[in-house]
């Protein structure tokens, strides 16, 4: 969903849509109250279908990061020397995040949203940091792409 969003226009599917759907995967993380990640997910409740079986219950894979990262929070992988930021949470609902730490072509990166700049007090909106240093500042959470050096 998030390459659907992140390629040619179209209007079918919007980053609420992708929100929504990964809401629905966050709050299915648990099965009989407990941390959970298997296998067989119903798209549309979040319920674990085969929750009891062996094969489903140490199924684990880092797709779970990968939405999160790459969708969500919108680091598009890229092979040339660009870095795009696309975040596909829609406006208004979160005030804050931040994605630290993630080595990429060679440097560390970090991704914050500070709405109004009064969480982590590096100035409001969203910003982009390579081995430290801001290269990139926009007001709201839309696209940026930027140079990586």
């Amino acid at each position: 969903m998030a390459n659907l969003l992140n390629g040619p226009a179209q209007n079918y599917v919007s980053g609420k849509d992708y929100f929504k759907m990964l809401q629905t995967f966050v709050e299915s993380q648990y099965y009989r109250g407990r941390p959970y990640i298997g296998e067989y997910l119903d798209e549309k409740t979040g319920y674990w279908l085969k929750g009891d079986e062996e094969r489903s219950r140490y199924y684990n894979h880092s797709t779970f990061n990968d939405l999160v990262i790459t969708g969500l929070v919108g680091l598009r992988p890229r092979t040339d020397n660009l870095l795009e930021i696309n975040p596909l949470i829609p406006a208004n609902q979160w005030d804050w995040f931040c994605l630290d730490n993630v080595w990429y072509h060679g440097k560390t990166i970090t991704i914050l949203w500070d709405k109004d700049g009064r969480h982590y007090k590096k100035g409001a909106g969203l910003s982009i940091f390579v081995n430290g240093k801001k290269i990139a500042n926009r007001a709201s959470l839309e696209k940026i792409t930027s140079k990586l050096n």
